[in-house]
C-alpha cells in the first residue's frame, strides 16, 4: 500500500495542479471588474487600474512603467502600464491586452447602454488582464533566453489610438527585436477559443504559435481552433500587422469553422452592453465560464511561452 501511495502521489500532485492552473487570473479579474468598474481612458478607474497593475507587475519582480499618452484626440491623458524582463538576448516577445473600457460617445449609444462609469468590463478585458498577470506570475522566472513584455494599453477604444501611441514610443532596437505580439481579447463570451495568425505572419512562425497551441490544447483537452487571419474589405490591419510584426489574436469565437478572420471578425459579442458584461450576468448565463477560461487559456499558454521563449531553432523569427 506504501509503495502504490508513493507511485501515485506525483500523479494526484500534479492533477490537483493542472486544477489551480487559472485560478490567480478568476481572482485578478473579479477583483479589476468590481473594484475598477468604468475604466475609460482618462478616468480615475483607469488611473487606479494602471497603479493596481504597476504594483502587481513590480511585485513579480518586473521592470515596470506606466507609460502616458497625450494625444490631440483625446482631452485626458490615458496610462498604459508596461512590465518586461529583459532576456539574455535583444529579441523579446510582447504579450498585450488593453485597460480601458468604452464610452458612450452619441445619446444614442448611452440609450444602448454603452460602456459607462458602471460598465465592469469582463469581457472587455478584466478577464484578459487577469491571464496576463497569471502568465507574468508563472513566467517571472523564465528570461534566461528572450525577453518577455506585457503591455496593458489605454486609449484603444475609439477614436483613441493607443496602439499606435505606444508603437510610436518604441525605439528603432525594441521594434526590430520584437518576435511576436501576442494579443488577448474578449475571451469570453464565445463558445470556443481561438488562436488567429496575422495576416502577414510567415508558415514557420504559425507552425511554431497556433500549431504549438492546437497540439497543448488537444494535450490537455481544450477545444481550441486556430486560423489565418483574412486581409480583406471586412478588416483592417491591426497597428502591429502594420509594422510587419509576427502577430497572434487569442480570443472565442461563436464560428464552429474558423478559415479567415473574414468569418470570425465581429463585434464583442456583449456589444458593450453594460448590462450583460458584468460578474452577475457572466456568473448567471455562462457559469463558470469565467474562472474555465482562464484555466484553459494559461494551461495552452505557459508551455508554449516557454518554449518560444527559449534561444533555439523552435523560437520564431521574421
Amino acid at each position: 500500500m506504501l509503495c502504490s501511495s508513493l507511485l501515485f502521489s506525483p500523479l494526484l500532485a500534479q492533477a490537483q495542479s493542472e486544477q489551480e492552473v487559472g485560478n490567480y487570473a478568476d481572482q485578478q479579474a473579479r477583483y479589476i471588474a468590481t473594484y475598477f468598474p468604468g475604466r475609460m481612458s482618462g478616468s480615475p478607474a483607469e488611473f487606479l487600474t494602471a497603479q493596481y497593475l504597476d504594483q502587481q507587475f513590480t511585485q513579480l519582480g518586473y521592470a515596470t512603467q506606466i507609460h502616458r499618452q497625450v494625444g490631440e484626440a483625446r482631452p485626458r491623458s490615458a496610462l498604459s502600464v508596461v512590465a518586461e524582463h529583459r532576456g539574455q538576448l535583444p529579441q523579446q516577445i510582447l504579450i498585450v491586452t488593453h485597460i480601458d473600457t468604452p464610452q458612450a460617445l452619441t445619446a444614442q449609444q448611452r440609450q444602448q447602454n454603452i460602456g459607462g462609469l458602471t460598465f465592469q468590463g469582463v469581457d472587455n478585458s478584466a478577464a484578459s488582464l487577469g491571464v496576463m498577470l497569471e502568465l507574468a506570475k508563472r513566467l517571472a522566472t523564465t528570461h534566461k533566453g528572450y525577453g518577455l513584455r506585457f503591455v496593458a494599453l489605454s486609449g484603444t477604444q475609439p477614436p483613441q489610438h493607443g496602439v499606435q501611441d505606444y508603437l510610436n514610443s518604441l525605439s528603432t532596437h525594441d521594434r526590430a527585436n520584437t518576435l511576436l505580439v501576442i494579443d488577448i481579447e474578449n475571451i469570453i463570451a464565445g463558445k470556443k477559443l481561438a488562436f488567429l495568425n496575422g495576416t502577414n505572419t510567415a508558415a514557420a512562425v504559425r507552425k511554431q504559435t497556433t500549431g504549438e497551441a492546437k497540439r497543448l490544447a488537444q494535450h490537455y483537452h481544450v477545444s481550441l481552433s486556430t486560423a489565418q487571419l483574412a486581409s480583406s474589405r471586412s478588416r483592417t490591419l491591426t497597428e502591429f500587422e502594420k509594422l510587419g510584426l509576427p502577430y497572434m489574436r487569442v480570443t472565442a469565437s461563436n464560428t464552429n469553422t474558423l478559415i479567415t478572420l473574414a468569418a470570425a471578425d465581429e463585434a464583442p459579442l456583449f456589444h458593450d452592453d453594460a448590462a450583460k458584461d458584468n460578474l452577475a450576468f457572466i456568473d448567471s448565463h455562462y457559469p463558470k465560464r469565467l474562472q474555465q477560461r482562464g484555466h484553459q487559456l494559461v494551461l495552452v499558454l505557459t508551455p508554449l511561452l516557454r518554449g518560444l521563449l527559449a534561444p533555439t531553432s523552435s523560437a520564431p523569427k521574421h
